[in-house]
């Protein structure tokens, strides 16, 4: 699916592609969108994407595996109760270890399942158009329009360059 026709400009910094974003979102430019070689937490904020709700089903996973882990370990402990020196057939401080083997366990498989499920179900029909310069140093901002007001708030936030995408 190509992308829809807009103007496609490059930055070098966060901090000048933040501002593009958000002076052509105040502007009334809504679809405006970013590629980046890592998550900018200054260009995230100006997105205004909600936060992602797989903080919420990873958390009851990994309390899923804390519980799974204190019972796995007690548990075999009680079923094999071999007394070794005195010591008691419960000890915490060995089981420490897998209970947290076990929770990181469960919660990162929950955590894969749930971003399987909402890759699959919620795609990105949206495209950015491509261009290998956003994987490494620089930052792309795309905005679906080719009004000349949008191309002028592009180069007065920074851009090093703006082209026409059809």
């Amino acid at each position: 699916m190509p992308p829809e026709p807009g103007l496609l400009a490059s930055f070098a910094a966060p901090a000048g592609a933040a501002s593009a974003v958000r002076n052509l979102r105040a502007s009334g430019f809504h679809d405006v969108r970013v590629a980046m070689p890592a998550p900018f937490p200054e260009v995230v904020a100006a997105i205004g994407k909600p936060r992602s709700r797989i903080d919420f089903i990873t958390l009851p996973g990994a309390l899923v595996g804390l519980f799974c882990g204190i019972a796995l370990t007690v548990g075999t402990s009680l079923a094999w109760s071999l007394i070794t020196g005195g010591k008691p057939i419960v000890s915490w401080p060995p089981f420490i270890i897998v209970i947290f083997e076990v929770t990181v366990l469960i919660g990162s498989l929950t955590n894969l399942i749930a971003v399987s499920v909402g890759s699959w179900h919620g795609g990105r029909p949206r495209v950015f158009p491509e261009n290998r310069l956003f994987s490494g140093d620089r930052i792309g901002v795309f905005v679906v329009s080719l009004d000349e007001r949008a191309k002028d708030i592009l180069l007065a936030s920074g851009a090093e360059e703006v082209s026409h995408v059809a």
